[in-house]
């Protein structure tokens, strides 16, 4: 089994400004779009451009079976209404149907000016999904790259915004929900969709968005042994640190603008728990697993 380790050190180098070096190439592939995706700099920046003729996408090479999944975006600006751009994992297989899967997504709303951007995080659980929390920006998401994070394994999912955790998904198969263990990979993609969030003006475009730092952090999927990467970050601490956790609630308190679980309750059994919601943010942030191994070898970081 290959491990692609994660440490609190490299969070931490990151988050002071470590750049990130890995090449496009080294991990991923283009999927779609043709020469609407453009490879920059050397291969440290790809740039997806979407026009009325088509969008763009890329894929990682491998599956994993967890791990810490990042990508620095910078969103297109101009009235970008109808415009979505995307970084997910999905275990939908690369060229495949979109029938019941496993997703998590980062999925990032246009508007008619920078500060019109929602962001959309949504979770597919075997089924069609529809665990969508939305967020407004406390920045401009078109002015500058920004980080956005996945944490994955056995415990819980957890998305970060440069560096602050503003969602937890916890592993409630005890209580029947489904929780993904079988393998993903990373798409990242910008496209439209006139029927989900209204008609795009194609004369303020193309729009493009570009993504930097692709290195990845995670467990190679092994078919042969699926429930290897279960012990990916198993014997650590599963938990937020108290600034993470206040972090947290205040990133929510002051710009969460959906929650399916407030809409939809009765369709979701990790919603109906008979806690309120309020409490159950609060039992989720105090137990969710991020607490990575300090067993950092550089030679595992790809």
């Amino acid at each position: 089994m290959d491990y692609y380790a994660i440490s609190l050190f490299l969070i931490l180098f990151v988050a002071c400004g470590y750049a990130d070096e890995f090449l496009f190439a080294q991990n991923y592939s283009p999927l779609w779009g043709g020469d609407h995706l453009s490879v920059l700099d050397q291969g440290r920046v790809v740039q997806l451009l979407i026009d009325e003729h088509s969008g763009a996408g890329f894929h990682s090479k491998q599956d994993f079976g967890s791990g810490y999944f990042r990508m620095m975006m910078k969103l297109p600006g101009n009235h970008s209404q109808g415009i979505i751009t995307s970084f997910y994992l999905t275990s939908i297989p690369v060229g495949g149907q979109a029938t019941n899967h496993y997703e998590f997504d980062f999925e990032f709303l246009g508007g008619h000016n920078p500060k019109a951007y929602r962001l959309n995080t949504n979770v597919f659980a075997n089924d069609k999904g529809h665990r969508e929390q939305q967020f407004r920006l406390w920045f401009d998401p078109t002015a500058d790259f920004h980080k956005y994070e996945l944490f994955w394994n056995q415990y819980y999912i957890v998305f970060f915004i440069d560096g602050t955790p503003i969602r937890v998904f916890k592993n409630n198969t005890n209580i029947g929900a489904s929780y993904p263990s079988n393998s993903m990979h990373i798409e990242a993609s910008i496209c439209n969709s006139t029927a989900w969030v209204g008609p795009v003006d194609w004369s303020q475009g193309p729009f493009i968005a570009h993504y930097q730092g692709f290195s990845i952090d995670g467990c190679n999927y092994d078919t042969l042994n699926p429930e290897a990467c279960n012990d990916w970050n198993a014997g650590k601490d599963r938990k937020l640190s108290p600034d993470q956790q206040r972090r947290y609630h205040d990133a929510r308190k002051k710009y969460m603008v959906y929650d399916y679980c407030s809409n939809n309750s009765k369709k979701f059994v990790e919603c109906l728990v008979d806690i309120p919601v309020e409490e159950r943010i609060e039992e989720d942030t105090n137990s969710a697993g991020f607490n990575p191994s300090s067993n950092w070898d550089e030679n595992l970081h790809t």
